[in-house]
């Protein structure tokens, strides 16, 4: 996967994902939904086989950086946790 950033101000940032698609993106939007700082999270894919989605993160005047951040490690903790609940459950 390959991030290129499109446009990041105070408050709002737009990043490509190159050779993504819905799964990552779900789970981060849906994350980010969640956090009180964030006003839009959403992203585009025009023709999903051939164009690369564009995420847009908004955010209530704090730096989009640091909200993606927080959501990603979030995100990184609750696989933590997963893995650690399914390797006790098999074993």
């Amino acid at each position: 996967m390959n991030l290129k950033v499109l446009k990041k101000t105070e408050d709002e940032l737009r990043i490509e994902f190159e050779g993504e698609r819905h799964t990552l993106l779900n789970l981060l939007r849906s994350e980010l939904l969640e956090d009180e700082r964030v006003v839009i999270a959403t992203y585009d894919a025009k023709f999903p086989i051939m164009d690369n989605p564009v995420f847009r993160l908004k955010t209530r005047g704090v730096d989009p950086l640091d909200v993606i951040r927080d959501a990603s490690a979030r995100i990184a903790d609750l696989c933590d946790e997963f893995l650690r609940e399914y390797e006790e459950a098999v074993r």
